[in-house]
């Protein structure tokens, strides 16, 4: 019987510390996919004001965004198209929903769909795509390395 009891009470023991580690990555998993939407959130933040400075640092150097054509733009034109004048046509929203991330070990998949709008000298336009994002952990902080986007026919 003591023997029994001894047996029912390592496995209640081991349970309770694998159901803490179960917890703990879970709240860990949670923790860094609302980073990685942050991150989303903060990349049209940075779109609307044209801060160059935050696609330098948030997109890594092998970096390649495909269009909806199928066009390709790798970081250094993505970041230097910040230098041309904005023009008639400006963003003035850029709202990112029904997020999901994929998480595999240092690298994340988030999926997405963005609500862009913009202000010309003819009124408001509305724009909505579906995106996806690859990004990278590297040396403690996320990058972008591909990303694409399609428009959402209305």
């Amino acid at each position: 019987m003591k023997r029994l009891l001894l047996i029912l009470s390592a496995v209640l023991v081991l349970s309770i510390l694998g159901f803490g580690q179960t917890a703990k990555n879970q709240s860990k998993t949670a923790r860094i996919e609302a980073e990685l939407m942050q991150i989303e959130r903060d990349i049209g933040e940075a779109n609307v004001k044209r801060d160059k400075a935050y696609f330098e640092r948030i997109e890594a150097d092998e970096f390649i965004f495909t269009d909806s054509g199928g066009g390709l733009t790798n970081k250094t034109e993505d970041v230097s198209s910040f230098d041309k004048p904005a023009g008639d046509t400006r963003l003035v929203f850029y709202v990112p929903d029904e997020m999901k991330v994929m998480l595999y070990g240092d690298t994340a998949v988030v999926t997405g769909r963005v609500t862009s709008t913009y202000q010309s000298p003819k009124g408001e336009m509305v724009f909505r795509n579906r995106f996806t994002d690859v990004f990278v952990k590297r040396n403690g902080r996320w990058q972008i390395v591909a990303g694409h986007s399609s428009r959402i026919r209305q």
